[in-house]
């Protein structure tokens, strides 16, 4: 599985999400089905900043994970 690790830096941790997927999916990101059909965004983003806390969920094809403030999209 090939991944992607981006910094979460004064950003929504959901967008760092979107914009890898819809660079993986060779979209615009407004094409991609609502990331809060998979999980609560606003709850993602404020679990994203613990840095105790390891976050792993499905969006479309793709495995996100969440550990210490960085996001990794694998499919």
């Amino acid at each position: 599985m090939k991944g992607v690790t981006l910094d979460h830096q004064e950003r929504a941790i959901v967008y760092d999400i979107l914009n890898e997927v819809s660079r993986k999916e060779n979209c615009d990101v407004l094409d991609l089905p609502p990331l809060s059909d998979s999980i609560d965004p606003e709850a993602l983003d404020t679990l994203a900043t613990e840095n105790t806390v390891e976050i792993q969920f499905e969006y479309l094809s793709y495995t996100i994970s969440i550990e210490n403030g960085m996001v990794t999209v694998s499919q």
